[in-house]
């Protein structure tokens, strides 16, 4: 059996199935019987017991816990998702898991999925990553078309999202899919000085398309956008060929554009959203 579990930060490893405590009295050898083939690969990859008489009793809970989460996500969306980590509850804490689709794969954490428990079951965030997928394919095209330019991409990453593909009418998000959009620029083509014309246009487009979330365009000179890869851009914010950034993004009523930007100087503005858009016409 291939190994199933991919531990994606250490946070989710300091609870769950990692709890310390004392075997309880009650546990005996007849509860080797709650354990499937998936409990004990699972615990067997973090080295755990993988009979239930050698759990700790809350060791023993969130593994029927994490089955029972995983179980809800495989069932709900007739796929296999893959464990990432867990959270056991807490007095400050729901009871959470981490999983990602396997066909898919993590991507570096963009496709990560999160299971909360709820009074009356689970809830989860998994979206429909077609229409993510959609979404930045459009946005990409709307900034190559822009620049008349390969040396643009743009990432993104779901926040939230309460729409699917099907649902899109002439590119129209109806503010149902908000993203975290990580942008890079050649500086050939987008300057420090161009940047913020870019942000406005690029501001228009996604109010044009209802299609909410945060918005950052990073400069970067002598490289080759097209090698970009979304599971190596953090090397490249403390390169000596890293400019800077412009970020915005729309208030909950559309009305207002929060900027920031750190290019020669840091600056942090709002704008009334019509203010914004006049900037460049």
């Amino acid at each position: 059996m291939k190994k199933i579990i991919a531990i994606i930060t250490t946070v989710f490893l300091a609870a769950g199935v990692f709890s310390c405590g004392n075997k309880s009295a009650s546990t005996t050898s007849t509860q080797t019987e709650l354990l499937n083939d998936w409990q004990k690969e699972v615990l067997a990859a973090e080295g755990l017991p993988t009979e239930a008489d050698e759990l700790t009793d809350s060791q023993l809970k969130s593994i029927q816990r994490i089955y029972e989460m995983i179980t809800y996500l495989n069932e709900k969306y007739s796929e296999e998702f893959i464990y990432a980590g867990y959270l056991e509850p807490a007095a400050n804490q729901t009871e959470t898991l981490y999983a990602y689709p396997r066909l898919l794969g993590n991507d570096y954490g963009r496709n990560t999925v999160t299971v909360k428990a709820t009074k009356d079951g689970f809830s989860d965030d998994y979206s429909d990553r077609s229409i993510v997928d959609y979404a930045e394919e459009m946005a990409n095209d709307f900034m190559k078309d822009y620049f008349d330019s390969d040396q643009v991409i743009a990432f993104f990453k779901v926040n939230a999202c309460d729409i699917k593909k099907n649902e899109v009418v002439d590119g129209d998000f109806q503010w149902k899919l908000g993203v975290s959009d990580i942008i890079f620029v050649n500086e050939d083509i987008c300057n420090a000085d161009q940047v913020e014309e870019f942000a406005v246009n690029y501001a228009k487009w996604l109010y044009e398309h209802e299609l909410d979330g945060s918005h950052r365009i990073n400069i970067v000179r002598n490289y080759n956008i097209k090698e970009l890869l979304y599971g190596n851009i953090r090397e490249y914010y403390e390169s000596d060929d890293y400019i800077g950034f412009y970020c915005f993004s729309f208030d909950t009523d559309k009305e207002k554009v929060f900027q920031d930007a750190f290019l020669s100087l840091r600056s942090e503005n709002v704008y009334d959203i019509g203010e914004f858009f006049e900037k460049y016409n």
